[in-house]
């Protein structure tokens, strides 16, 4: 089976982690007695905001929650909490923290009052940093919040403040258009507008974003070229995907932006039209255009391993071209010759390809491989329930 593994959130892996025996102790209480407890003890409450099909949320209760350092330290420190935000009490709870993805971490006092928050699926180091931070009346988030009307035009303050937001999944456009109503144009090429725009511009109309395209050259001299290139290349392909998001996906407007967009002094258009182009074939279901364009373009611009094992599993349900999977098989093969790429996803994909090749003996080796890795992973077995079913169907070739 294929698995893709979304981006929404970032799971941080520098953290060595030892065998642990500890975790983090959640009350089951209602969340008025928790906040009352919290209050009588003089703590803060942690409360880790999930729901029961967020995978970096069961990542983290697996990995991050049972590490000995992050149990002591947690239960030491604060009451702590474990809410699905889609049932009970956790419903309202994820209206009045304004909870837009998962996990989210919650800080709130006795009072149920905000006092600092985060999201995403952190390593254990940086778990406890964050769970510093919200002890530390200089660096939470409500005291940037408090703090923005009175310093919103010191471009430090408003880095750091972007930061903070960004890393919670809350909207912080407006707070960047607000802020460059204040700068003029001479002023967008120095360091700290420089930052602003490299990390929190992502709308190609905007004067800021236009100013950086059309003045390339002197951004490229303050800065790097290569900065300057991933940053226009990375709006681009964010509008450019914003229109997948509609239900109702409008080619003749997505057709339009990229006429608009090709106008552009971009030296690398041609990257950006290549992966709109795929992502638009693959949300239609395009396979015969979608299958030209990745092999005719696809060795220059695929990269990743995630991404030429996601391109060669699409490879092997829509194509039938013998050549075209037999390159593809090669490729894969190379990838698991990396031990960082031998994960059970790779050896499924590699096993599903050779089984179309008709190339049972291999097939079926790859396959086991893929099925052990998986189990020994703790991996459901309903993600491989399909690998499964194609030993199955190996097993039977002729």
């Amino acid at each position: 089976m294929k698995i893709k593994i979304l981006s929404l959130v970032l799971i941080l892996t520098t953290f060595t982690c030892f065998a642990q025996t500890k975790t983090i102790h959640f009350e089951t209480d209602s969340f008025a007695k928790i906040k009352a407890k919290a209050k009588m003890e003089n703590k803060l409450i942690f409360i880790d905001a999930y729901t029961v099909w967020c995978g970096p949320c069961k990542w983290m209760a697996k990995n991050v929650f049972t590490n000995d350092t992050v149990a002591d330290y947690f239960n030491s420190k604060f009451i702590n909490a474990q809410i699905d935000m889609e049932k009970g009490e956790g419903i309202e709870l994820a209206k009045i923290y304004d909870v837009n993805c998962y996990p989210n971490l919650l800080f709130v006092d006795g009072d149920g009052k905000l006092i600092h928050r985060s999201a995403g699926a952190w390593d254990a180091k940086n778990f406890i940093i964050i769970a510093e931070n919200s002890l530390n009346p200089e660096k939470r988030f409500s005291k940037f919040k408090n703090d923005y009307e009175s310093k919103k035009t010191d471009p430090k303050f408003l880095y750091e403040y972007l930061y903070i937001v960004s890393k919670t999944c809350l909207p912080y456009n407006d707070i960047v258009v607000d802020y460059f109503k204040t700068q003029t144009e001479q002023e967008l090429t120095n360091r700290a507008n420089w930052y602003v725009i490299r990390d929190f511009i992502t709308d190609y109309k905007s004067r800021e974003f236009n100013y950086l395209v059309t003045n390339q050259e002197v951004y490229n001299k303050l800065y790097t070229t290569d900065s300057v290139l991933l940053k226009i290349g990375n709006v681009l392909l964010k509008s450019g995907y914003s229109f997948f998001n509609s239900p109702d996906l409008n080619e003749k407007e997505f057709n339009s932006y990229k006429n608009e967009i090709k106008k552009m002094n971009y030296s690398e258009i041609d990257k950006v039209l290549f992966r709109l182009d795929m992502v638009y074939f693959e949300r239609t279901q395009d396979w015969r255009k979608y299958i030209d364009l990745v092999n005719e373009k696809g060795d220059e611009y695929i990269k990743s391993d995630m991404e030429i094992n996601d391109v060669s599993y699409n490879i092997y349900k829509h194509s039938d071209n013998i050549n075209l999977l037999q390159k593809t098989s090669l490729k894969i093969k190379s990838l698991l010759e990396r031990k960082e790429n031998q994960n059970w996803y790779v050896y499924d994909t590699y096993a599903s390809l050779l089984f179309k090749l008709k190339k049972k003996e291999e097939a079926k080796t790859a396959a086991e491989k893929a099925i052990e890795l998986a189990k020994s992973s703790g991996e459901s077995e309903e993600n491989y329930k399909p690998t499964i079913e194609l030993l199955s169907k190996i097993v039977k070739l002729k």
